[in-house]
């Protein structure tokens, strides 16, 4: 048995760009129609012929949006997997119904939900690939879509021949028709005499798509260029190839100008950004942002363009508010970016508390506070000033009036920081320390008649330091919530 010409192109594509791993496990989803039916039937006869050992399941998801006709494509399908003695997978459900729900579009929740099925089926199976029919033609619709929306230099890259089915995933999403146009397709089912499903939806001009493959293409080839799909093709191809390289130039500066990464904010230093071209500063950003797991389709142009000339600007800190929840702040040099910002109406409300002393004094949703009474002769000064965390502190207890207490600061608080002379507000003390502005209203404030003499992990009041003349110690330790902790 020889492979059909079709058939042989498409597995040079297969090798060329390592799509697929002989025995291996690969999911195929086929909704019925001539493209998703001519790859199952060539990714059928390729196995065969050419003993890749392949363990192929076909995946079918019925949308439920065409009533009788959306059965009969589910039908359709299992009976072409049973001709070819395949398993056969289908799910049924309501898009128009999650549509309504998520206010998402026909198109984008069919797309969700056609994914979220295939990596269901990836994960139960032991599926290494997942792949779908697309074609050139998909291709050129995609590129002219994105231009009429609006896109960056990303998205004129086109459909990605591979790519990871979600972000971290190691199950690839593998398009080997994407060379190969409908029309090739066509002639190919032809003659193979095999039939297929016609969606009359595709024929429905209330889709954008449809209305660029039906419309706005044959326009541009009649009255503009013939090839236009071609063009677009080597255009894709072009730019693809452009953004590879960029992407890894980005990612690199992005190691170089990173400073602080954590499971849901980022920072980097923006000193070192300004100096690199703004294609690679966009770039940086983007990557930023998909790390950040944000929705790129929502962060326009607009978005980059502010931030990037917001950021060359001296003076005050600045704040920016990206769509998905997305937060962004600029000072002394650090753009950080964090999911979920700390509001006012986040900022942990702690109520104005009475410190146990000696004892232990809840600080919720913070952390709790320990505090211990020792006489001098009970410490080593010398090696507690080596060994002391930031969140522990001694005072002379001759010095304090009880009751200390422990609350957020508030606005005209000052200190004599320690080894320092007259008072300092603690917004001031608090920008000179360079404590970014999401964690100052965060910090607890010890205070002896509403007087703050310690602000935790900052400084104490030179007022209740110990001296050569304290006989005993009050020492206070900031144990810190695991919340606190990851915010660190």
């Amino acid at each position: 048995m020889r492979l059909h010409k079709l058939s042989f192109e498409i597995f040079n594509t297969i090798n060329k760009y390592q799509l697929i791993q002989s025995h291996t496990t690969i999911i195929i989803g086929v909704s019925g129609g001539p493209d998703s039916v001519a790859l199952l039937k060539i990714l059928h006869s390729i196995n065969t012929v050419k003993n890749l050992n392949l363990r192929i399941f076909v995946a079918h998801l019925n949308h439920q949006l065409r009533g009788e006709s959306s059965e009969k494509d589910a039908q359709f399908v299992q009976n072409l997997s049973r001709d070819l003695s395949l398993p056969f997978i289908v799910k049924s459900i309501n898009i128009q119904e999650i549509s309504n729900q998520t206010k998402s579009s026909i198109e984008e929740t069919a797309r969700k939900e056609r994914y979220a099925f295939f990596m269901e089926l990836a994960q139960e199976y032991n599926a290494l690939t997942v792949s779908t029919g697309h074609t050139a033609d998909d291709n050129a619709e995609t590129l002219l879509h994105r231009i009429i929306r609006g896109t960056g230099l990303p998205g004129l890259g086109g459909i990605p021949i591979k790519r990871p089915l979600t972000r971290d995933s190691t199950i690839q999403l593998v398009r080997p028709l994407l060379f190969t146009w409908r029309s090739e397709i066509i002639e190919y089912l032809k003659k193979e005499r095999q039939n297929y499903r016609i969606d009359m939806s595709n024929y429905e001009t209330i889709y954008s798509r449809n209305k660029i493959r039906l419309g706005l293409i044959p326009l541009l080839e009649n009255q503009y260029n013939k090839n236009i799909k071609n063009s677009l093709i080597q255009l894709c191809q072009i730019l693809a190839a452009n953004n590879e390289y960029l992407e890894l130039e980005a990612k690199k500066i992005l190691k170089d100008s990173t400073r602080e990464r954590t499971h849901d904010s980022y920072s980097i230093d923006t000193h070192f950004l300004t100096k690199q071209p703004q294609i690679l500063q966009y770039l940086m950003l983007q990557e930023i942002f998909i790390i950040m797991r944000a929705s790129l389709k929502e962060i326009k142009y607009k978005h980059y363009i502010k931030i990037l000339d917001e950021i060359i600007k001296t003076g005050k800190r600045r704040y920016f508010q990206l769509p998905g929840k997305l937060y962004l702040w600029h000072e002394h040099g650090i753009l950080s970016v964090k999911k979920e910002f700390l509001h006012k109406s986040c900022i942990p409300q702690i109520s104005k508390t009475a410190i146990q002393v000696p004892g232990m004094t809840s600080i919720h949703p913070l952390g709790y506070l320990v505090s211990e009474i020792l006489d001098i002769q009970d410490i080593s000064l010398e090696v507690y000033k080596k060994t002391k965390t930031k969140d522990e502190e001694v005072f002379d207890l001759q010095n304090l009036t009880m009751p200390l207490m422990v609350r957020l600061r508030k606005k005209g608080d000052t200190i004599s920081p320690l080894g320092t002379h007259g008072y300092k507000k603690l917004k001031d003390l608090f920008i000179d320390k360079k404590i970014p502005v999401k964690e100052r209203d965060a910090i607890p404030i010890v205070v002896m008649n509403d007087q703050p003499i310690w602000a935790i992990g900052i400084c104490i009041d030179n007022t209740v330091k110990v001296t050569s003349t304290t006989k005993k110690i009050l020492k206070l330790t900031f144990n810190r919530s695991n919340n606190e902790q990851d915010n660190k």
